[in-house]
């Protein structure tokens, strides 16, 4: 096992087990036999208790990695209080995300697949429901009313109406609720 870079006052110890072996303790974490063989290589060992000292003493971006007195990188993680962090899976698309990826009320699916999921189940719940498509590269349009044919900029914005704009042209819809307005004051 390479020495690794430790702090100068915390030398790794010298005269262990695993220093004729350093693959040994280098172990296919799927491989339950190998970790086993490690484990009891460190717990056999004559150096372990200052292994253990050495490897709990370390910063956590300075463990070497392995298995270092009998225990696993994450066991070493979990003793400094800095475990790894936990991930949830999300059966919809299939991916490991973090907690925080996951919608509040769903239990299973994360919040992307959630919107996905209730967008297109709005639109197929709805199908005259209108998505907003902007005026795009129209210049003109025509007025019902006046049946004029008018640059677009003549219409009012309106966020409801499917090309953005107003159907009846400002001078139209002036008029009409100058007549409104009128009608309603000669009835009060």
């Amino acid at each position: 096992m390479s020495t690794p870079t430790a702090p100068a006052a915390l030398a790794f110890p010298t005269g262990g087990a695993c220093t004729d072996r350093p693959e040994l303790m280098t172990p296919d974490p799927n491989n339950p036999e190998a970790l086993d063989a490690a484990v009891e290589t460190c717990l056999s060992c004559t150096a372990y208790l200052a292994c253990l000292a050495w490897v709990t003493a370390i910063p956590a971006d300075q463990d070497p990695g392995g298995i270092i007195a009998a225990l696993t990188e994450t066991e070493r993680a979990e003793q400094r209080g800095t475990p790894t962090l936990p991930t949830r899976h999300c059966p919809r698309c299939d991916q490991d995300k973090a907690p925080s990826d996951f919608h509040a009320s769903a239990r299973a699916w994360c919040a992307d697949c959630v919107r996905t999921y209730a967008k297109a189940r709005y639109h197929r719940l709805n199908p005259g429901a209108r998505t907003y498509v902007p005026t795009q590269g129209r210049t003109h349009k025509k007025c019902p009313s006046c049946t004029q044919t008018k640059p677009v900029k003549d219409f009012a914005g309106n966020s409801a109406r499917r090309d953005g704009r107003d159907s009846t042209c400002k001078t139209c819809r002036n008029a009409r609720d100058r007549q409104r307005r009128a009608a309603r004051q000669g009835r009060a």
